[in-house]
């Protein structure tokens, strides 16, 4: 990532190149309206010297730069349904750096050691193989009792994105999506430059990270995908799965009741006649 630091360049000039011109994009999409950026102040060095000195681990370059320029990122717009509905839907977040908490629910029960000094969950909680885009050999993740999680976001109650550090002194740790319900691991970035990228590239859609794990995008989210940007949808990406799900949220349009479609019960011959008397 190119440094982020604001120079002669105008604070506006900063946040399009920042967002690489997202905003200009979506205004230019029927429906889409309200596009918003937050605009943030920067993080002083010694409070990224202190968040680094709290975790004991070293920020990568790009993650650090990003957050000397603006303390963290918020995008969203909202999209036009009816001329009296318009709703959120687009939502680009990342977190005020004291908010990057380590997850301590998941690495607890990951690293949990049994009296025997055996791990007690599967393999697979510890170890992920994934392709590494740098040299596109197989790679894997291996944790263990020192690795460090860092929670980035959290997607429903379905996954979380995570800034893994495999070992303290690791100066690249990698983003991946860690699914809460099976604790399995998806491998989502190389870097935090190539996932604020990946944000950007998917407009802030709902949930678009769920396009890499194995529960799949939800059904309400794929048509969204289908009318706004198809092209998302190709399976042009070795780390891209397609399925898709449902989850118990209520999605971002009118849910149509079923019950608009029930007839008036059929009344016998006799009972017409019955009633034409009366």
């Amino acid at each position: 990532m190119a440094s982020l630091k604001i120079g002669n360049e105008t604070e506006d000039m900063f946040y399009e190149n920042l967002s690489l011109g997202l905003g200009k994009v979506l205004n230019n999409i029927p429906r889409i309206t309200n596009v918003t950026l937050e605009k943030r102040l920067p993080c002083e060095k010694a409070q990224v010297t202190a968040w680094e000195s709290r975790h004991n681990v070293y920020l990568p370059d790009d993650m650090k730069r990003f957050y000397l320029s603006t303390d963290g990122f918020n995008f969203y717009w909202s999209y036009q349904y009816s001329p009296n509905d318009i709703r959120r839907v687009g939502h680009i977040h990342f977190p005020h750096l004291i908010q990057i908490t380590l997850v301590r629910d998941n690495i607890d029960t990951i690293l949990t050691v049994s009296p025997n000094t055996t791990l007690t969950v599967p393999p697979i909680i510890r170890q992920s193989n994934y392709i590494d885009l740098s040299s596109g050999c197989l790679d894997h993740l291996n944790l263990n009792s020192r690795s460090k999680i860092f929670e980035l976001s959290t997607i429903a109650n379905l996954a979380k994105v995570c800034l893994v550090y495999e070992t303290p002194e690791s100066s690249s740790p990698k983003i991946f999506l860690l699914e809460t319900n099976s604790l399995r691991w998806q491998f989502l970035a190389e870097s935090f430059t190539e996932y604020l990228r990946m944000s950007i590239a998917h407009l802030g859609l709902p949930y678009w990270e769920l396009c890499f794990s194995s529960c799949g995008l939800p059904a309400w989210t794929e048509q969204l995908f289908l009318l706004l940007a198809p092209h998302l949808l190709e399976k042009n990406d070795s780390r891209r799965l397609k399925n898709i799900v449902c989850i118990n949220e209520n999605p971002p349009y009118n849910v149509l009741d079923p019950a608009v479609f029930r007839t008036k019960l059929r009344c016998s011959r006799q009972t017409q006649k019955i009633r034409l008397n009366n």
